[in-house]
This record gives C-alpha cells, sequence and structure tokens, in this order.
C-alpha cells in the first residue's frame, strides 16, 4: 500500500464517493483512504489521513468546495483536484481553485450526480497520477500579487515580426497569470498559447488572462490574421498552427486532427508551425506540466535559430515538460517563472 496514490474523496453525493472510490481502487496504484460528504468533514479527514492526493467537490452543503481547498491548503496541505459539473457552475470557478493551490480539475460530464463518469475512469486515473507528483510547496504558494510591469526601451523594435509561443499544462494556468501580470499590454510582438486545458474552458480562460491588464488573449480561430500585441489562446480540442497567407498576412489555423503527444491541442504542433513560419524571431517559453510536449517542437525552434527558455524545477508544479526539454538539449536558457516576463522583454529588446 505504501506505494499507491492515497487519495480522500470529498463529495456530497454518497452515489458519487462509492463510484469514484471503485474507480479509483481498479487500479493498482491506487487507493482510497477516506472519504467526506461536506468540506468541514473533509478538512478533518485530510489532516487525519495525510492524503497523496484530494478530489473535492466544487458544490458542497456546510462549506463549499473553494473554502474548503482554502483551509486544506493552510492547514494541511496536498495535492487538491476539484471536481466541477459545468452545468451548474460558474466556469470561472475551477480557474480561481487553480490559484488557490488546486492541482488540476475534473469536469463531472453529466451534472453534479455524473452516471456516467465512469465512462471516463482512464482519463481520472491518468489526472491522480499525475497530480500525485506535483510539488505541494509550489501549491501551496497563493498566486504572488501582480508585479510592476516590465517596460520595453522605445527603440525601433523588431521591425520584422517577433512572435512567443508557450506551452503549458499542470500548473499552467497559475504560471500563465504570473507572466501576463509582468508583461505590458502593448507588447510588439504576437503571442500564441497552448494549454492542455478541457475545450469548455477555453474562452473563460482567455477572459481570465485578459483581466490580468497584460497583452489581451482570445480564443484563436481559423484562418484568423494574426496582429500584435494579442496573445491567441488554442481552443481545447483543437490544435493551432501558424502559417502564411500570400507573403505578408500571418493567420492561425485550426486542426483537428489526431492526438500528438497524447494531447489535442499539442504543444509541438504549434512549435513546429512557428518554426516554420518564423524562424529566428521566435521566442519558446514551456513551463509547469506532465509528460514531454513540446520539446521537439522546441529543439526545432532552437535549429531553426529561435531561443527557447523553460521554467526551472524549483517554481514548477510539475517537472515534466521542462525537464524533456532540457534532455533534448533544446533549452538555451533554465529560468524561474518569475524571471521569464524579463527575458520576454529581453527578446524583443534583441
Amino acid at each position: 500500500m505504501e506505494d499507491k496514490v492515497k487519495v480522500l474523496i470529498v463529495d456530497d453525493s454518497a452515489y458519487m464517493r462509492v463510484v469514484l472510490k471503485d474507480m479509483i481502487e481498479s487500479d493498482p496504484g491506487a487507493v482510497v483512504v477516506g472519504t467526506a460528504k461536506d468540506g468541514m468533514e473533509g478538512v478533518d479527514k485530510a489532516k487525519a489521513v495525510s492524503p497523496d492526493v484530494v478530489l473535492l467537490d466544487i458544490q458542497m452543503p456546510r462549506m463549499d468546495g473553494l473554502a474548503t481547498l482554502q483551509r486544506i491548503m493552510r492547514e494541511s496541505p496536498t495535492r487538491v483536484i476539484m471536481l466541477s459539473a459545468m452545468d451548474k457552475v460558474d466556469d470561472q470557478l475551477p480557474l480561481r481553485a487553480l490559484e488557490m493551490g488546486a492541482v488540476d480539475f475534473i469536469s463531472k460530464p453529466s451534472g453534479p450526480v455524473s452516471i456516467d463518469i465512469i465512462n471516463f475512469s482512464d482519463k481520472i486515473i491518468e489526472v491522480i497520477k499525475t497530480a500525485a507528483s506535483a510539488r505541494v510547496d509550489v501549491l501551496k504558494k497563493a498566486r504572488a500579487p501582480p508585479p510592476g510591469r516590465l517596460k520595453l526601451a522605445r527603440k525601433e523594435l523588431a521591425r520584422e515580426m517577433k512572435a512567443i509561443v508557450i506551452g503549458a499544462s499542470t500548473g499552467g494556468p497559475r504560471a500563465l497569470e504570473n507572466i501576463f501580470s509582468a508583461l505590458p499590454a502593448d507588447l510588439p510582438a504576437s503571442m500564441f498559447i497552448v494549454q492542455h486545458l478541457p475545450e469548455e474552458f477555453s474562452g473563460s480562460f482567455a477572459k481570465r488572462l485578459t483581466s490580468t491588464k497584460g497583452p489581451p488573449v482570445k480564443v484563436a480561430a481559423d484562418e484568423e490574421r494574426v496582429e500584435k500585441a494579442r496573445a491567441y489562446l488554442a481552443p481545447g480540442g483543437k490544435h493551432l498552427r501558424l502559417a502564411w497567407r500570400g507573403a505578408t498576412s500571418l493567420i492561425t489555423k485550426l486542426d483537428n486532427g489526431p492526438l500528438v503527444n497524447y494531447v489535442k491541442p499539442s504543444v509541438d504542433v504549434l512549435f513546429r508551425s512557428a518554426a516554420e513560419c518564423l524562424g529566428e524571431s521566435v521566442l519558446a517559453v514551456i513551463l509547469t506540466g506532465m509528460g514531454s510536449d513540446g520539446s521537439e517542437g522546441a529543439r526545432i525552434i532552437r535549429s531553426s535559430g529561435g531561443k527557447v527558455i523553460v521554467q526551472n524545477e524549483q517554481s514548477s508544479v510539475v517537472f515534466g515538460m521542462p525537464k524533456a526539454a532540457i534532455e533534448a538539449k533544446a533549452a538555451d536558457k533554465v529560468l524561474s517563472l518569475d524571471d521569464i516576463p524579463e527575458e520576454i522583454i529581453k527578446f524583443l529588446e534583441g
């Protein structure tokens, strides 16, 4: 049992507690060490059983999921995955939970009592195992207050088009908010983001990043002409590519092709197309996340003359994606999250 991921389930539905317990314990690598019917009981159980991962429902009586999360991260910090029913929950709440220290969230496919959740057991167990490797010391730090915005030297910046391409997964939403909080809104470059995120949260996440008052963010559309001082977020379930229309117009292309590196959108797909279109005018940033998505694309960007920076282990929730890029010898610099915005500015001034 000591090698298994220990899971605590906190959900006010007795049915969901039973189904989730059976689902988790069908995997030999995980065990349920406790269940709780509301937030108050969940806080007590988290202290008593010291789980590796807590599955925490957002909607509960007596103490809701966000309040429960806040207390768990303060009193017995551990890795928390939020369970959210999209037909009942404000779509900003799971994103708020990530900011408060949750590792990830799982959408209940058919409401608070989700009868068909069993169809997603493989994905849920994968998320739980990924969460178990997250750094608790990084998670329990609330997102830092927005730093003072960095300023660009007002010289003739980059007559050619420059682009910043960013890839992130687990822990990425909070990392991206930190970066956008430090960048000026009138950044003289286009930015493109792949964040592994369910499709239904793409629009709300773009709004959340825009609310940092950095470069405005929109969900990328197909055949859309790219503009400077704007960021384009890959929609969940679609690959994002860059392409030329004629000799002067860079456009976004959406691709509903197969999974790449087991995900869609894929960081590698975006990075490869950026290297093909813009070569040395690309700066790639690989942030916290599980797996190796982005490492091959980063290698191609670097071999095309572009630059690659990756987030360091100490500031990453999960060091998988940055580590893979380093091991592929695709990283020019390894930086703390707090130092990445300044490096973006330096690239644009160079």
